[in-house]
């Protein structure tokens, strides 16, 4: 665990457990009957009637309304019994979360606003040309990367939104061959020394951006 203070331990995801099984994902019920799927260290609980995407998250040693991003308790979740859980391998290949994407209209006010809390940046790395120039900035919730994503200039006062996950795959041909026509091929990443692809969600009814990565490397 890279910060002990905060640890994602569950997204409510606004999809049909179905459609995530079809993606190769191990879909089990909770003793409540709802259905949920551990990716690593993080629990996704699904919820239809959430809207689509992902609606909320849980983190340990925090709690409430993050700059619009919604942070419920789980109080039947804790870091030591999430890490008591057996670490399975789906049948897609994919092992854990590698980061949770966040969009926002303003990184300024956003990254003020985890760092009010506690949770404070680790990287920032701005791309793309001076008329469209991107910020992508980093922190650590737990072992998971929360990458916050949006313009270098702050834009229009709209919202922050969690956008999708980046998961982890430590054979990611194997992945991609178990996907077949239901992901991109598999290129270079960003990082060095990774390589991705992207899961087709929209093609098989998931709601959330969803792309797979080789593991870390020493040099990332």
């Amino acid at each position: 665990m890279t910060n002990s203070n905060f640890q994602l331990l569950q997204l409510t995801i606004g999809d049909n457990a179905e459609t995530w099984s079809s993606a190769g994902f191990d879909v089990m019920e909770l003793p409540n009957g709802k259905p949920v799927c551990q990716v690593g260290s993080v629990q996704l609980l699904f919820d239809p009637t959430g809207g689509g995407g992902i609606s909320g998250a849980a983190v340990y040693g925090m709690s409430g309304v993050i700059d619009s991003l919604k942070f419920d308790k789980a109080p039947n979740l804790t870091p030591s019994s999430i890490d008591a859980c057996p670490r399975s391998i789906h049948p897609n290949g994919v092992t854990q979360i590698d980061h949770l994407v966040v969009t926002t209209p303003d990184c300024d006010r956003t990254t003020l606003a985890f760092e009010s809390i506690g949770i404070h940046s680790r990287k920032v790395r701005t791309f793309g040309n001076d008329e469209a120039k991107m910020r992508q900035t980093f922190f650590w919730l737990g072992d998971v990367i929360l990458e916050l994503v949006g313009p270098d200039q702050s834009e229009a006062n709209s919202h922050a939104l969690f956008w999708g996950l980046a998961l982890i795959s430590d054979n990611l041909q194997a992945t991609a061959d178990y996907l077949g026509k239901r992901c991109t091929q598999v290129k270079p990443a960003v990082q060095p020394g990774r390589k991705i692809t992207t899961i087709k969600t929209r093609e098989i009814g998931i709601t959330t951006s969803l792309a797979v990565m080789s593991p870390h490397t020493k040099a990332n």
